[in-house]
């Protein structure tokens, strides 16, 4: 197995907040004009996002820009598997995350997708499309399912990372503190990320990054009936990933 996900906390790619990342994000393919695949499954295909992620990746980045529309044309699976073998990168958007796993299990485009991340093909995304790799998710699902007074609750996600991840930790002031109760009930680590921060995971190592200096990680976690919050700065050497995994034992 080896994976190489950018997950990157949330941000405005349109005005450039995030560039910083996203260059990095295409630096991994590692050849000169790469194929980068669009998912914009999590705003249901979502037109002026997608013509978004085209100009930044596309006209700034240096990408060719494809676009898998699950909900519309391409909903069959030789389609999804053909289009995502051709890419260099994958990148999924933000938005509702349940919805966008759930369309994904029902097109098959999950397998598909899981089997490119595990054959070393960098993945990666921002809210929704951050939180998807990781075990279990901190979303706000139940804002898109009009849940009156509730703003986050768990979901299941990909569980390629073996932790628990919050998008929106500095940006949405409720993030933080309901995540944190969240983890009162979940067995493991959590990872919290700002906007304009991401977590790079490569194999069993991992990094943080940010295009914003104040924007960094946060480490969850619960001891003793207590819960831990531990900052990470943003920070460019690999470091084992066990460090973070194992920090509830």
């Amino acid at each position: 197995m080896r994976l190489n996900i950018v997950a990157i906390g949330g941000g405005n790619v349109g005005t450039g907040e995030t560039f910083s990342i996203d260059r990095r994000f295409v630096s991994l393919a590692d050849v000169d004009r790469p194929k980068l695949l669009f998912i914009p499954t999590a705003t249901d295909d979502n037109e002026d996002y997608i013509q978004t992620i085209t100009k930044v990746y596309g006209e700034r980045l240096g990408c060719e820009v494809d676009v898998l529309r699950l909900w519309s044309v391409d909903r069959w699976l030789p389609t999804i598997s053909s289009k995502i073998k051709a890419a260099d990168l994958i990148y999924v958007g933000g938005g509702n995350t349940k919805a966008m796993l759930a369309k994904w299990r029902e097109t098959g485009a999950d397998r598909e997708i899981r089997r490119a991340a595990y054959a070393g093909k960098p993945v990666g995304g921002l809210s929704a499309g951050a939180i998807c790799w990781f075990r279990v998710g901190n979303s706000d699902w139940p804002q898109y399912e009009q849940i009156e007074g509730v703003n986050t609750a768990r979901l299941d996600c990909m569980g390629l990372i073996d932790l628990i991840a919050c998008p929106h930790t500095r940006n949405e002031p409720f993030r933080l503190s309901e995540f944190k109760q969240m983890m009162m009930e979940e067995s493991g680590v959590g990872i919290g990320l700002d906007d304009c921060a991401a977590i790079q995971i490569r194999d069993d190592e991992y990094r943080v990054i940010a295009s914003d200096p104040d924007s960094s990680a946060h480490v969850i976690y619960r001891t003793d009936g207590e819960i831990v919050h531990e900052t990470i700065r943003p920070h460019d050497d690999f470091r084992p990933l066990t460090d973070l995994l194992l920090k509830h034992m």
